[in-house]
């Protein structure tokens, strides 16, 4: 444990400015330390997220922040963390498991006839413009190899990049705004953090995402604005589409085909996060 600290201490010393200054100021106390090492080794996308937790407190300095400030808020941050990543992990094993309950075709498909439908399928999504819901579905496919394995693939990420700011955007932002607004502007809190639910009304984001969950975390800046780093989840998975997807054929049609691979074992549900930085 204090071999990854020290290696995790030395990585935010020699790559980013603004920690390093901050660890200079406020030092990181032993037990957020041992937080951060058990979560960033979990999920890829928690270095991520707490490096910029840790940076957006000294981009927004304070005349009255303190050690005991930073680490206060810190571990705030942190346990609000565990306690999201606990319940998404819930969630996927939740779906995982499920699988093993589905009923099964009367008729076995081969994985290659299953797989090059699914393709196809893959295509049709494509073709309407949700090339993030076609590459989340590409993501899902199982290995030939691992078929009936405990297998799941990988945790896909994306971090402050286009498909980052469409997801935090007018339709998330509002969801967690009120939130934000209650606590920091109107209740003028310096510094907090909180999860919440979304989903989404239509569109690219509706057949990639659709329902997902969040955390946030947010720091005041001098001018009032407030700084947050966002981190969304969802569990990539399908369930059977009567009229979804605003009538789209195609798009219903590549999900409910997902629906049928799912159960044969040929894709199989993970999980996919999205951090994004702002200053709002």
């Amino acid at each position: 444990m204090k071999k990854i600290i020290l290696v995790f201490g030395i990585f935010c010393a020699l790559s980013l400015g603004t920690i390093a200054e901050a660890q200079e100021k406020f030092e990181i106390n032993e037990e957020n330390n041992n937080l951060i090492a058990e979560l960033t080794a979990s999920e890829p996308a928690n270095k991520d997220y707490i490096d910029s937790t840790i940076e957006m407190y000294y981009e927004a300095p304070s005349e009255n922040d303190s050690a005991e400030d930073f680490n206060s808020f810190l571990k705030s941050a942190l346990i609000e963390l565990e306690n999201y990543d606990s319940d998404q992990d819930e969630k996927l094993e939740s779906e995982v498991e499920s699988l093993d309950t589905l009923p099964q075709s009367r008729v076995v498909t081969p994985y290659p006839a299953a797989i090059a439908a699914y393709k196809v399928g893959i295509a049709i999504v494509d073709r309407v413009g949700h090339w993030q819901t076609a590459n989340y579905m590409r993501r899902a496919i199982v290995p030939l190899n691992k078929i009936g394995s405990n297998y799941t693939p990988a945790t896909y990420y994306n971090k402050d990049d286009t498909w980052a700011r469409m997801v935090d955007s007018e339709s998330l932002m509002t969801s967690y705004y009120g939130r934000l607004k209650a606590e920091a502007f109107r209740g003028g809190r310096a510094s907090g953090s909180f999860s919440g639910t979304h989903t989404f009304p239509g569109g690219h984001l509706y057949t990639a995402l659709r329902g997902v969950s969040y955390t946030v975390s947010y720091k005041r800046q001098a001018n009032g604005n407030y700084f947050t780093t966002v981190k969304v989840t969802d569990i990539f998975d399908f369930k059977w589409e009567l009229n979804g997807y605003s009538k789209n054929f195609g798009v219903a049609f590549g999900n409910n085909y997902c629906v049928f691979a799912q159960t044969l074992g040929a894709i199989k549900p993970y999980k996919i996060e999205i951090v994004r930085t702002m200053s709002r």
